[in-house]
């Protein structure tokens, strides 16, 4: 059995610090973007998401790209 995978819409993730917790812990507010071609590059990404990093008013701490891969049967 043959699996095709063909490339679907990706998204992107963004983590801001929002400050520590009560324990000490590290606050990560996240924000997904989503309907990214898939054909974007990992630096076009990093590039707009830097961009939008400089309009928020906490400070960037992750970015993560994900992908949709739809999967069938040959």
């Amino acid at each position: 059995m043959a699996i095709e995978a063909n490339s679907k819409d990706s998204k992107f993730r963004v983590g801001f610090n929002a400050g520590v917790d009560e324990d000490g812990k590290e606050i990560i507010k996240r924000k997904t973007f989503s309907k990214v071609k898939s054909q974007a590059t990992n630096e076009d990404i990093y590039a707009i998401t830097t961009s939008l990093a400089g309009l928020q008013e906490r400070p960037l701490v992750s970015v993560s790209r994900i992908d949709e891969v739809e999967l069938r049967e040959v």
